[in-house]
């Protein structure tokens, strides 16, 4: 752990300063009861590919999460079909049961090959997986267990109800769900009131759930974005002339591109959260900086249009892989 932490050196943004259109914003969130970093730890890294098989060196993998804890990171995000179970698994083989950091994970998608996804939310499926989750983890209680997808074969509330049924024998401290619709977001918060976190794809350049982010800002609800730096999802001609521009932007005011992405997202989105994943130490700390980086609204602005200069209507799709850091 040692030689990861002193390879950081001086990451590009520095909070403190007093750069144009910077000010200094908080670090931190409430999110299912803990105060934790507002950029976390996505985990789909910790296994070989995107999400997908055993790394090659699952001991680098734990004291890289080491690494990324001692340097501040107190909210780790997984999921049940990372892997699947790999990333769970390391998970628990290198934090344990310690409750100085948040780790939240999520049940009800299939994982059957490297590039198929599936959704299932049959209530035996999911107890399963909960089961499964806490054996992996190795954790007395999820903190955050959200719904990974809404199954439409299946009534949401046979779904939430073993979520619930799970929080109330201890298991579980919060639910969230992942991706829901405006109207299944209405349905879930008619069943579950207390609902903790809402995690959805949200970035400068995937912004269609840019609505749902803002209904639960003002719902005083957590929004985490998943996917949020501009590292799939767009042509690589595209991506290049994007990050030339946010690089530029992002040099007027003290920050890389992924900095000024991630600040973007907490400016527009006071209330948001982040997961982001790195194989690289000094990447995952420059992306905790960007944490505490607020934007004023002509820098916002700045971004905004280059965005709809470079992307303009071309849809964000997933296909387009994303760096591997």
């Amino acid at each position: 752990m040692g030689t990861h932490t002193g390879s950081v050196g001086t990451a590009h943004a520095e909070t403190g300063s007093k750069a144009r259109g910077v000010t200094q914003g908080e670090r931190e969130i409430e999110l299912a009861g803990h105060r934790v970093s507002r950029v976390g730890f996505g985990a789909a890294r910790l296994t070989a590919g995107d999400g997908w098989g055993e790394p090659a060196d699952p001991a680098a993998a734990k004291d890289l999460l080491l690494a990324a804890v001692e340097a501040g990171f107190t909210y780790v995000d997984t999921a049940d079909a990372l892997g699947p179970g790999v990333s769970e698994r390391l998970i628990g083989e290198a934090l344990g049961n310690r409750d100085d950091v948040l780790v939240a994970t999520k049940v009800g998608m299939l994982r059957p090959a490297a590039d198929a996804w599936g959704v299932l939310g049959r209530p035996d499926y999911l107890r399963q997986q909960i089961h499964l989750s806490l054996q992996r983890l190795r954790r007395d209680r999820i903190d955050l267990l959200y719904l990974h997808r809404i199954d439409p074969a299946v009534p949401l509330a046979d779904q939430l109800g073993v979520l619930q049924e799970a929080r109330d024998r201890g298991d579980v401290g919060a639910i969230g769900v992942s991706e829901p619709s405006a109207a299944q977001l209405d349905e879930v918060l008619t069943l579950e009131p207390s609902l903790a976190a809402v995690q959805s794809l949200l970035s400068v350049v995937a912004r269609q759930n840019g609505e749902l982010a803002a209904r639960l800002d003002r719902l005083g609800i957590p929004f985490v974005a998943y996917w949020p730096l501009v590292g799939r999802g767009l042509k690589s001609e595209q991506k290049a002339l994007l990050f030339a521009e946010l690089g530029r932007i992002g040099d007027t005011v003290g920050l890389s591109a992924h900095q000024l992405s991630l600040a973007w997202i907490f400016s527009v989105y006071p209330h948001a959260a982040a997961v982001a994943g790195s194989r690289s130490l000094i990447h995952l700390v420059q992306n905790q900086q960007a944490a505490g980086v607020r934007l004023d609204s002509c820098v916002v602005s700045e971004v905004e249009a280059a965005v709809a200069a470079i992307v303009g209507d071309t849809p964000f799709d997933p296909r387009f892989p994303k760096e591997h850091a």
